[in-house]
């Protein structure tokens, strides 16, 4: 696959996570069925929803930015925190209108949250990867021994 066609298959991915975050925004209070009876008795329930859906968004909206090539690493995890607290906001804006929801500035902290979770995860990864392996570098001391 090209790479402006996984570029457009991301970008289209994170089209329609925001289609689905919008939708469950869209749901008037407490008309969330079987969940509400399922996840009821945890606390910050809506809270770890908003931390769990803005995580796979940034997942999403990183990916697609990391196929932009050459763009800083900075600039993509910035950008990426920057998608999330932007559709949070916009998120917020929209709850207005919802019957029985409120907007509230702690969703999109929460939001915000997520995406840095991911970028954080992200960066702990490229580091970890691209540290020499502990058994490549034993290999270097006894080939240096034996010389």
């Amino acid at each position: 696959m090209k790479r402006l066609d996984r570029v457009w298959l991301w970008a289209v991915l994170s089209l329609v996570w925001m289609g689905v975050i919008y939708w469950l925004s869209d749901q008037p209070a407490g008309d969330y069925g079987d969940a509400n009876r399922w996840f009821d008795w945890l606390p910050y329930t809506g809270t770890f929803a908003h931390i769990g859906l803005y995580c796979v968004l940034s997942v999403l909206a990183l990916r697609t930015l990391m196929l932009l090539r050459p763009v800083s690493e900075g600039l993509i995890a910035y950008s990426t925190v920057f998608v999330a607290f932007v559709y949070g906001v916009l998120d917020e804006i929209h709850q207005k209108s919802v019957e029985g929801r409120a907007s509230e500035a702690i969703d999109v902290v929460a939001d915000v949250f997520g995406s840095v979770l991911v970028v954080v995860f992200w960066f702990l990864v490229k580091r970890y990867r691209a540290r020499p392996s502990e058994q490549s570098s034993e290999k270097n001391v006894d080939a240096n021994q034996g010389s």
